[in-house]
């Protein structure tokens, strides 16, 4: 049977519509042996790179992160029966600096635009869609990217400018990492 990590990386705080959704999944789920864990150690980087270590140790064939105020609408269980590499479930994103023809909220799936070395909000939003980039609010992983020698090596680790500044955040960096070795990332 195939085996899923599920977790809830926190510190010490997880909202209760996230509880009601790990609580379904472990009462409903009969394809799976599913493992919950809510893992918390600091930081959140630190954090997902432990469940790495978890995820090859103890033989897990794929790894459902749900982050601690992020619950999905849907089963995201469902998905691993499409034995795809990486898949984000899209959660809206705030951003709003004040400019005209801005938008308050967009989605967290992305293409990256060499022209401009950024990320951009990916645009076809119905059905599975490849893009370059998820943030990692709700995401499933196989356990095959893990195995990749260069995965195991800071997937998450955030890059930086040379003055200490965050040039691409962990979701990013994780992205990158995987395509780079060849993997493929879904929304």
């Amino acid at each position: 049977m195939t085996r899923v990590l599920v977790t809830v990386p926190n510190e010490h705080w997880i909202h209760r519509q996230v509880v009601y959704v790990v609580l379904d999944l472990i009462a409903r789920e009969r394809r799976y042996a599913v493992t919950v864990r809510l893992p918390a150690a600091k930081p959140f980087e630190n954090n997902l790179h432990h469940i790495v270590g978890e995820v090859l140790r103890e033989g897990f064939d794929f790894w459902l992160s749900i982050d601690r105020d992020n619950p999905p609408l849907r089963n995201p269980l469902d998905l691993v029966a499409l034995d795809l590499d990486v898949v984000g479930l899209p959660t809206p994103v705030w951003h709003w600096r004040g400019g005209e023809r801005e938008r308050p909220i967009y989605w967290n799936a992305y293409d990256y635009a060499p022209e401009a070395d950024a990320y951009r909000e990916h645009q076809a939003r119905d059905g599975l869609q490849r893009v370059d980039a998820i943030g990692t609010g709700c995401f499933l992983v196989a356990r095959r990217v893990f195995e990749h020698p260069a995965m195991q090596r800071g997937a998450f680790t955030r890059q930086l400018h040379a003055d200490g500044r965050v040039n691409k955040g962990n979701d990013f960096a994780f992205c990158e990492q995987a395509r780079a070795a060849g993997f493929s990332i879904w929304c």
